[in-house]
């Protein structure tokens, strides 16, 4: 009997164990993978916001949903995962998803909790608010709310309709397989008294005898109007070359937004093209206002306001601001905190940065 005749023999018995041996032609290719540089199969990409609205706007006519405010949502999936048979495989990147909700006038969204974080960035409307932990954090276009792991929250609209952004970090603990939800006893959660509030309180200031050593303080809202002129205000100095005029939201620690999820505002001033690099965390981001080009390995992806596109990891970009007339502003978020949480992060500057 010939040696490759006993290997193949050795092959079988060992997939009957359940055990594989390294020189199996399966592991030669995923070898291959391996290189210098990261591998990622998030793809870049562009979804529009004409698109996106058109389509909210048609499932927001329709009588069909009625009640169930909460899933009138669309999913952003990238184009590596449209195929994938597994919902919770169809994500926009291998570990955040970005999705836009809309709810309308008089309607309710179910109270909940769930140990994956998420966020809101409320994009059109006014009127409505969210309820976390029973404080009521009104939205308006431009704020960033933040529903950390396993906080109560649900929402409600008194106004016109609203329209937001959710970045979620599920896809990340559905890979971890450690995901729980659970929704509020009786649907709805008790409203605290303005007086036990902390969030409307302000910034980022809080009252020491209110920390908790189970939960990391958070500062739930982020206001537009504050942080645009954070943004007006620093916007005559040199900024980031590689992000513009760029912000991160803090936590009152001055960490992360939050332990997996970083978000973000920058300003690319008229006409401003910035410098290339890349880093080992994807970024997602929507264009708040403005538009703009982003050079992705090469390649130019246009956009304008409302739209939304991710930067794979480990992928050289830019940003070119196409207006000489009026800023850009990007929001994004990115899940370079569990690069860093692993001590994984990289990042390096493109040629002649």
């Amino acid at each position: 009997m010939s040696e490759a005749e006993l290997l193949r023999q050795l092959d079988e018995k060992l997939r009957q164990l359940s055990v594989e041996g390294l020189w199996s032609e399966a592991s030669d290719a995923d070898m291959a993978t391996y290189s210098k540089d990261p591998h990622t199969t998030v793809l870049p990409h562009v979804w529009k916001w004409q698109d996106l609205y058109d389509a909210i706007q048609t499932v927001g006519n329709m009588h069909g949903l009625d009640g169930k405010a909460e899933r009138r949502v669309l999913r952003l999936i990238n184009p590596a995962y449209q195929g994938n048979k597994n919902r919770r495989q169809r994500t926009t990147t291998h570990t955040m998803l970005m999705t836009m909700q809309l709810l309308k006038p008089g309607e309710v969204a179910q109270d909940h909790r769930h140990n994956f974080a998420a966020f809101r960035f409320i994009l059109k409307g006014s009127g409505a608010y969210t309820i976390v932990e029973g404080e009521k954090i009104p939205m308006e276009e431009g704020d960033l709310i933040l529903t950390p792991s396993m906080t109560w929250h649900g929402h409600r609209n008194g106004g016109e309709p609203v329209v937001w952004l959710d970045g979620l970090d599920n896809p990340l603990l559905f890979l971890l397989q450690v995901i729980t939800w659970e929704a509020f006893t009786g649907g709805l959660q008790p409203l605290k008294n303005d007086a036990d509030c902390v969030a409307p309180r302000v910034g980022l200031a809080r009252p020491v005898w209110e920390k908790s050593p189970e939960r990391p303080s958070y500062n739930l809202r982020y206001q537009w109007k504050d942080t645009y002129e954070t943004l007006k205000r620093l916007s005559g100095g040199p900024g980031s070359p590689f992000d513009g005029v760029a912000l991160e939201y803090v936590n009152p620690t001055g960490g992360h937004t939050m332990p997996t999820l970083s978000c973000g505002i920058q300003m690319l001033r008229r006409g401003e093209t910035t410098q290339t690099h890349r880093h080992n965390s994807s970024t997602i981001y929507h264009a708040f206002r403005g538009s703009g080009t982003t050079v992705i390995n090469g390649e130019k992806f246009d956009w304008e306001r409302g739209d939304c596109f991710v930067v794979p990891l480990w992928s050289w970009h830019s940003h070119r601001n196409r207006s000489n007339e009026e800023e850009t502003i990007l929001f994004s978020t990115s899940d370079m905190p569990v690069m860093e949480a692993l001590r994984l992060y990289r990042e390096e500057p493109g040629e002649g940065a």
